[in-house]
């Protein structure tokens, strides 16, 4: 078992949250959770952050560097050492295509997605990364506080699986009266959804399924570091 997988289980305890529980607030598999409390998977950065929050425990803090092996000085004889001239190599466009299949760029997007605002590289794993289709990934930038009550502030990246599912009391990115938001999303009766946000009060608007676009869900955010 990893030291960091040692400590999510350790908070998960704590908190009472079954691998099950933890995994289904996270928006990802059981088995993902147990394979990293058993030190078979690297949690990722992302997915870090967003234990810390739900755990209420800064698990970074847990990673420590390992000390540094002595060096031993060993004496030489001295040697006229003969300077290497390296020629420069210039990065070739078929190295890219052939790194497709391995690396992943996800875009990041502004809320309107009309603008892309830079990439965030993941590895491909079983042609998937995270265990989703690679190219039904995205980034969303959160460009205000409406969703500060919920810990999602002005600056977070929120990593979006482009679905149309509604899926209930999720973040979801969704479109309605022309405008493109994330929000929390919860189903009710008569096949109506509330939209909820969250700034210095939480507010909720109810709107007709069929007059909301579901474009897709979140599965977890990337803090943006204030200072």
């Amino acid at each position: 078992m990893s030291r960091i997988g040692d400590r999510i289980k350790e908070e998960r305890l704590k908190k009472g949250f079954s691998p099950k529980q933890l995994a289904r607030k996270c928006g990802i598999g059981e088995s993902y959770i147990l394979d990293i409390e058993s030190g078979k998977k690297i949690i990722n950065e992302i997915q870090l952050n967003q234990l810390s929050k739900i755990l209420g425990k800064n698990l970074d803090e847990d990673i420590s560097l390992e000390p540094e092996e002595k060096k031993e000085v060993i004496k030489k004889s001295e040697k006229i050492e003969v300077s290497q001239i390296r020629k420069t190599v210039t990065p070739l466009s078929q190295w890219e295509d052939a790194l497709s299949n391995i690396i992943k760029k996800v875009p990041i997007y502004d809320m309107e997605m009309k603008q892309i605002k830079g990439h965030k590289a993941f590895p491909i794993i079983d042609k998937k990364v995270d265990g989703f289709h690679p190219e039904k990934l995205i980034y969303v930038e959160i460009p205000n506080e409406n969703l500060s009550g919920f810990r999602i502030c002005k600056g977070d990246k929120i990593f979006i699986y482009l679905n149309q599912e509604l899926v209930n009391n999720s973040f979801s990115l969704i479109e309605y009266e022309g405008k493109k938001k994330v929000m929390k999303v919860k189903r009710i009766e008569g096949n109506k959804v509330e939209l909820i946000s969250y700034h210095h009060e939480m507010k909720s608007i109810t709107k007709s399924i069929k007059d909301v676009k579901i474009i897709g869900r979140g599965l977890c955010v990337e803090m943006a570091l204030k200072h």
